[in-house]
């Protein structure tokens, strides 16, 4: 049987809050909208975002031009002004030393994930990366699916992540999730959306996502 880990990118191995919120201003300023304030635009940080411009009433009509202005955005200066969680590095290698497969399932653009991963040296930690198209139209349940096909039928497996997104994709998939509280959302957000253990320390994720998928933590 393999085990693997499937991880979640923003809020749960990187900090990209910075990249994003200036992005997400240039975006609504692109279509003659005033941006949110910089705690609404962080709150973008993970779902998909078509999900987060209906939330915060954007006009229908405005969200694929609003998109597309973030994107640009983010392509030429928001995707490298992120940096990897302290500890992230040490935890993906006890996992992998223990025996897992670690896997990258995002919703952000499989275009921004690779990069951003290969530039802050945290792809040679992984086994496959698994984000959404360009129109990030697809839903973390999807996303979630298509890593779990690529590891074969004998897989046991867990999600981690820092959004209620991320807990509800892995029941989608049959998966349980452990929740990180150094992300984006908090603790009631991941507990009220069912994760299966909530985390404070990436050392302490180690050790909660070996034991759901029966490995141990090597010395």
């Amino acid at each position: 049987m393999t085990a693997a880990v499937l991880l979640d990118l923003d809020g749960t191995l990187i900090d990209s809050g910075d990249g994003v919120v200036d992005s997400l201003r240039a975006g609504f300023r692109g279509v003659g909208l005033v941006p949110p304030d910089d705690a609404v635009l962080r709150s973008f940080i993970g779902p998909p975002i078509h999900d987060s411009a209906r939330r915060v009433g954007v006009p229908p009509e405005l969200h694929d031009a609003v998109v597309a202005g973030y994107q640009r955005a983010f392509a030429e200066r928001g995707n490298l002004m992120a940096h990897v969680f302290d500890g992230v590095p040490r935890a993906l290698a006890g996992l992998r030393a223990a025996g897992a497969r670690l896997v990258v399932a995002t919703a952000k653009p499989h275009t921004f994930a690779v990069p951003v991963l290969e530039h802050l040296g945290l792809a040679p930690l992984l086994d496959g990366v698994f984000g959404a198209p360009d129109d990030e139209s697809d839903t973390k349940g999807q996303i979630i699916a298509r890593a779990v096909a690529s590891l074969g039928p004998d897989v046991r497996a867990v999600m981690v992540g820092d959004r209620e997104h991320d807990v509800e994709g892995a029941r989608e998939n049959g998966l349980p999730c452990v929740g990180v509280l150094w992300g984006f959302g908090d603790r009631a957000e991941l507990e009220g959306a069912g994760a299966r253990a909530v985390v404070d320390s990436p050392a302490a994720l180690v050790a909660a996502a070996l034991g759901l998928v029966g490995l141990r933590p090597t010395a």
